[in-house]
Order: structure tokens, then C-alpha cells, then sequence
């Protein structure tokens, strides 16, 4: 069977399941069961069977199920019990082809299509292995079925919607200024990044997060941020590729410049995310640095294996005494370039944490360990090699293996130079190539659940898409992903490496429509997103009045005006008014009609002037001071004739006989329009002006 081909079948098949209504509850729970397989393997929640399987138990599959879905009247439960007894058969039911299971006292791995006898009781379930295994768990495992529950109440078109958007690997929160699309990036980055418990908080989509669930959300996106899962960055104009990938550093050190490729935060993350599964060992720094040397040359000798099994590593040239001291002897002045440069790395570049390679030719190595301590001098040697008097602590993690590392480093063989800093390699760059050739580096478990990532780009319209992912555009699409069917790898231009993006890392991008519409955002990154518009939403004012102001009525009518005047992607978002709602909240009508006062001034105002480019006359309809008193107008008019600005003879009566001015009412000193609620009143209720006043102005 093409089990690449069944995967991308069975995203389909549970697509259309969940996209029916009502949902069948039987391809539902099948699902549901499927899932919770898939979230215990990836929670290592296994036991080692006699066929030399991991596999998950019975009892521990079906209280995960229960666990997660305790509905009333147990229904969950019971077709639990169908599912793992496998006693039903749906036409298009596909989670069975992918699941192999155990019997009782029997040491073989059965699946679908093997015949069993009739009655023979399950024991346990695996996932089968295929090239897509660990993209399908991840798929299972981000996989949000709260919203489809047969139990709960039909859910709405928003919950629909946001069940669909935020599985999605890379999105967009687009939206006119003001919307919380910042704000919301959080629930949505700790959502991708731990899907579970974003579910345990049992947030309304409609009404969003409480107080209390807002700082549960805050304190564990903080807590992801400080541990790299979740990171943030701002496009602008003047950002690039060698920011956002990698570029070329230079450094100074006693005069002498030197260039380190440095990598960007994209591909730090991709990195990260792509070493999600390994326990890394304490003593090894993620940011560290990248090391080669050879233990008197790439052949087996006795000093290389003494090293190996007392956890050192060592170098010859001892004639230049001990290197901890600053001053150098004439036998070092003498050596060549390379030589020098050897004892210098090693004596004093080399850090604790970095990763140092021990090759066996010029292309592979035969072992990896971790710099474990300073460099000393011993004046003795190693075992026959008087000149071996350079030492440096390593721990070896891995010993007597063969790895071509000539494609990891661009194509290229190993310098000539003893030691030296591989610059175009990454710490994680060379554990994730380990781990893909099966390579184990000595530490416990080297396997744990995948864990998500995220990366925020703020203000993602702002920066110019073609200069700043370059080549990688193509990367991020799901199907291009490493551990997929269709999954590309490039050549990075700087380092020369090989880079692809994983399955576990989402992206997700803020965008301000009122900076550019979405129908100017680039192709190439309008196909590869999933696009989530976040409108204002003055349903969160409902029933809130400040000083007879209806908050709700105002910001929907001031909306409604913008929409006709200009466009929906330029309206005015809730958020401008939530510290509004706050103060009221606490109790404070006076401080929330001042904060009121503050974002017309400092908010509304300067976005209207930037929206009609000061064309006040729009900006008065948007107030509604067409139709208010002129004692409540914000924007004052008046008409001048030409006679009175130019004088007689001026030429310009065959146009028009005068000009308007507009004045904006000062928000400072005594009887300012600014201080009388009525005159925010006006802005929706036209009942609130008054009406002979207005007359008399005409």
C-alpha cells in the first residue's frame, strides 16, 4: 500500500468529515481515537513489545479517549470500545490502514489485512511505519476536535472558522488598525505551540479570553518565548535576507577582521524546531560554536584512542609551551600560518558547550563530543608523542562511527589546518544531520515528543517579501516541508549548506490593510498563507455607556460612514476603545470619559486626517457634524468668497465664488467640544442635536 498516497487521502477524508453537518459521530470517534494514538506515541506513553515494537496499550488508549472526551451518557466511551475492538466498518474509515495492533500472549505485529481468528482480544496499537510517520502524528496531534464534539451545542460559523485557521502552518491576521491583531498573535502562537493546553482553557471565541484566562495565556507565551519556542520579529523596510536567513558578519579582534557567517532568526527557529525531538544534553550550548580536529591524523593510533576513553582531546607542537600564557616563544613565532592558527583555536577560541568533530578523512568523522573544560599544558606528553602537550577536556559523545559531512558543509572537504572553526556549521545544524543518519550522542532518551514552534512576523506586509524569504518562499508550503512527500531542500548562498523547513514550525504574520490592501500583497506569499481577516468587533461594547455615550453605536456608526466614504479595510478598530471599557470595568466613568477624550485626540483624529488626507469634509461626515449644532460640532466650516480673500479683479469667478475652511475644535481650556458628551452622542444619534439651532444655521 503507497501510505503517502493514503496520508494525503486521509487529510481529505477527515477535512470533508468535519467540513458535514451534523458530523457523522462514527467517523468522528474514529478520529478522536486515532488522534489520542497518535498524541501517546508522540508523548513516548509506549512499552516495548516481544516483536521489538514500541506499542500503546489498550487500557492507556482508551482512558486518553475518555479522558479527553467525557461526555454524558458515555457515548465516546462506547465507541471507543467499537474502535479498538475493531467490530465496525465505515466504507471511506482509513485510520485502520495505518494502524497495526498485538494480541494477547502472541509476539506478532498484525494488521489490517491479516486474518485473525474471530474474538481474539487486542492488547495494543501502533502507528505503522512509512516515510510520513512523523508528519502524520503531527498532523493528528495539532488536530482540534473540542468544536466538533456531537455532545456540545452546533457550533457557529466564528468557531468553525477558528477551529479551520488555527491548525494552519503558516496565517495571516489581517485587518484595519486597531483590530488586536498583535494582541490575538498571542492566543494564536500559544495555540500552535501547545494545542492541548490552549483547549484546557476553554476560551469563547465570541466573547473572548477573561481576565484570568488573558494572564494564563500571557504568562505561558512568556514562558515559551524564554524557553525559544515562540519568537517575534518586525518587517520593515530596511530588513532583508541576512537578517531573516543568514548573512556575513565581520569581527575585530586585535586588529585583525575576520567573517563569520551568522544565521538569521528564520532559520535559527527552523533549526531549533527541526532538533525538537532530541534531549539535548545540558553540556552542549545551542549557540555555540563548530569544531574539526584530527588526533594525530585521521588513522587509528593509540593517542586518539587513549583520548576517546579518558575524554580528552590533544595536540602536538608542545615545543610551544604552555599556551594559558600570553607571551609566545620563538618555536611558535617560526611555525606556519595554519599550524599557529591550530594551537591558537585550541588553546584559546575553543569554549565550553561548543561541538568538536573528530574526523577520519577529509569528508567524514568518527566521532563528536562536547568541550567539557579549560585547556591545560602537561609537559609529559601522551604515550610516546612527547610533543602531544596540549590538552582540552571533551566528553565524547559518540565514537567509532563514519559520517560524510561534505554535503553539510557546502560541498566541501575539511581544511588541512589540525583544528579549526567550521564556520558554515550550526551546533543544531550537525545534531539534526546525526540524528537523520541515526546517530545517537550519548545522551538518555534521545527521543521526546515533537514540540511546536512558532515565529511571529509583525507589520508582515511592511517588508519586501522577494528580498527577505529569497529562495525560501517555496520552503514553507506545507507539502514542501521536510518529512513530506514532496519535501524540498535548498543550498543556502552564504554557508553553502543544505536547509529545509519542518512540519512543527508555524508562522504567523500580523497585517495592517490600511498600510497596503490585500489585493497588492505579493503572490508568491498570498498562496502560501491561509489569510484570517480580524474586522473591529463593537460587540464587545455592548451595553457599555460612558456618560450617556453608547460606545457600540458610535464606533458601528463611525464605520459604517468610513465604509461608504472610503473603504472597509480603513475602519476604526475596537481595540482604540477597550483602556475605555477597562476604566469602566473598575469603576471609573470620569477616568474612562477623559481616556475617551485621549483617543479621539491621539488616535482617531490623526487616523482620520491620514485616511482622507485632510479633507475635513469627510472627516465632519465621519463625526456627523453635518448634522449636529454648531455649539457640538468637532469640525467646524466656514465659507469665505474669493472677493473677501483676493480682493476685486482676482479671475477666479468662473470656477467658483468662495472656499471653505475647517477648523478642528481645540481640545484644551474651558467649554471645549471635547468635554461635552453630547457631542459624541451626535456622532449616532441625531435626536441628541439641536434641531432648531441647526435650522437656524441655514
Amino acid at each position: 500500500m503507497d501510505f503517502s498516497k493514503q496520508f494525503e487521502l486521509y487529510q481529505e477524508y477527515v477535512q470533508n468529515t468535519l467540513s458535514q453537518r451534523p458530523v457523522n459521530s462514527t467517523k468522528l470517534n474514529c478520529i478522536a481515537v486515532f488522534k489520542a494514538l497518535a498524541e501517546l506515541t508522540n508523548e513516548l506513553k509506549t512499552q516495548s513489545h516481544e516483536s521489538g515494537y514500541e506499542v500503546v496499550s489498550r487500557n492507556i488508549l482508551q482512558q486518553r479517549v475518555t479522558d479527553r472526551y467525557s461526555v454524558q451518557e458515555n457515548v465516546r466511551r462506547q465507541e471507543v470500545n467499537k474502535y479498538l475492538s475493531q467490530r465496525f466498518r465505515v466504507e471511506d474509515d482509513k485510520e485502520p490502514d495505518f494502524i497495526e495492533f498485538t494480541l494477547q500472549s502472541d509476539a506478532h505485529i498484525y494488521s489490517r489485512e491479516d486474518e485473525v481468528e474471530a474474538g481474539s482480544k487486542r492488547e495494543s496499537y501502533r502507528i505503522c511505519d512509512f516515510d510520513q510517520r512523523d508528519s502524520l502524528i503531527d498532523y493528528l496531534c495539532n488536530l482540534d476536535l473540542t468544536a466538533y464534539d456531537p455532545q456540545c451545542p452546533e457550533p457557529d460559523d466564528n468557531v468553525r472558522k477558528e477551529n479551520v485557521i488555527s491548525h494552519a502552518l503558516n496565517q495571516i491576521l489581517y485587518g484595519p488598525p486597531g483590530t488586536g491583531k498583535t494582541y490575538h498573535s498571542i492566543d494564536a502562537a500559544v495555540k500552535a505551540a501547545e494545542p492541548q493546553y490552549y483547549a484546557s482553557l476553554k476560551i469563547d471565541i465570541i466573547t473572548g479570553t477573561t481576565d484570568k484566562q488573558r494572564e494564563e495565556l500571557t504568562n505561558k507565551y512568556k514562558e515559551l518565548s524564554d524557553a525559544g519556542r515562540i519568537r517575534f520579529v518586525t518587517f520593515h523596510q530596511s530588513y532583508g535576507y541576512e537578517e531573516f536567513v543568514e548573512g556575513i558578519s565581520a569581527k575585530t579582534e586585535q586588529g585583525q577582521v575576520s567573517y563569520k557567517i551568522k544565521p538569521g532568526v528564520f532559520k535559527q527557529i527552523a533549526e531549533d524546531a527541526s532538533l525538537s525531538k532530541v534531549n539535548l544534553s545540558h553540556e552542549i550550548n545551542p549557540d555555540g560554536q563548530v569544531w574539526k580536529i584530527s588526533i594525530n591524523g585521521v588513522h587509528a593510533n593509540p593517542q586518539k584512542k587513549y583520548c576517546f576513553e579518558n575524554d580528552l582531546a590533544a595536540i602536538g607542537w608542545g615545543d610551544t609551551g604552555d599556551l594559558s600564557v600570553h607571551e609566545r616563544n620563538d618555536y611558535f613565532n617560526k611555525l606556519v600560518s595554519h599550524d599557529r592558527n591550530s594551537i591558537t583555536s585550541f588553546s584559546e577560541s575553543m569554549e565550553i558547550g561548543d561541538l568538536i568533530l573528530c574526523i577520519n578523512s577529509n569528508s567524514s568523522i568518527e566521532a563528536i563530543g562536547v568541550v567539557s573544560g579549560e585547556y591545560f599544558y602537561n609537559e609529559d606528553g601522551l604515550l610516546g608523542r612527547h610533543d602531544f602537550k596540549h590538552f582540552l577536556p571533551v566528553k565524547w559523545l559518540n565514537q567509532g562511527i563514519n559520517i560524510d559531512f561534505k554535503s553539510l558543509n557546502g560541498n566541501r572537504t575539511f581544511h588541512t589546518p589540525t583544528c579549526n572553526h567550521l564556520k558554515r556549521l550550526t551546533v543544531t545544524a550537525v545534531l539534526n544531520h546525526l540524528v537523520e543518519h541515526h546517530v545517537t550522542i550519548g545522551i538518555d532518551e534521545l527521543k521526546k515528543p515533537v514540540e511546536n514552534y512558532v515565529l511571529i512576523i509583525d507589520e508582515i506586509n511592511r517588508g519586501n517579501i522577494s528580498k527577505i524569504f529569497g529562495e525560501l518562499i517555496t520552503l514553507i508550503e506545507p507539502s514542501k516541508r521536510k518529512g513530506n512527500r514532496e519535501a524540498l531542500d535548498l543550498i543556502l548562498p552564504y554557508s553553502s549548506t543544505p536547509f529545509s523547513v519542518p512540519n512543527n514550525l508555524h508562522i504567523i504574520g500580523t497585517m495592517n490593510t490600511a498600510d497596503r490592501s490585500l489585493a497588492m500583497m505579493d503572490t508568491a506569499l498570498r498562496r502560501r498563507f491561509d489569510f484570517v481577516e480580524m474586522m473591529p468587533n463593537a460587540t464587545l461594547f455592548k451595553d457599555i455607556i460612558v456618560k450617556g455615550i453608547n460606545l457600540q453605536l458610535m464606533l458601528e456608526t463611525m464605520n459604517k460612514r468610513i465604509e461608504v466614504l472610503y473603504d472597509r479595510e480603513h475602519t476604526l478598530g475596537h481595540a482604540f476603545f477597550m483602556p475605555v471599557k477597562a476604566l469602566l470595568d473598575n469603576k471609573d466613568e470620569a477616568g474612562a470619559f477623559q481616556e475617551l477624550q485621549s483617543v479621539f485626540k491621539n488616535k482617531i483624529i490623526p487616523l482620520l486626517e491620514e485616511y482622507f488626507f485632510e479633507d475635513w469634509n469627510k472627516i465632519r461626515l465621519v463625526l456627523g457634524d453635518n448634522r449636529k449644532a454648531e455649539s457640538l460640532r468637532f469640525v467646524t466650516e466656514e465659507k469665505q468668497s474669493y472677493d473677501e480673500i483676493f480682493g476685486a479683479g482676482h479671475g477666479l469667478d468662473s470656477y467658483e465664488t468662495g472656499s471653505f475652511s475647517y477648523t478642528l475644535a481645540s481640545f484644551d481650556g474651558k467649554n471645549s467640544v471635547w468635554d461635552d458628551e453630547q457631542a459624541y452622542i451626535g456622532i449616532y444619534e441625531p435626536l441628541a442635536v439641536n434641531v432648531s439651532a441647526v435650522i437656524g444655521d441655514k
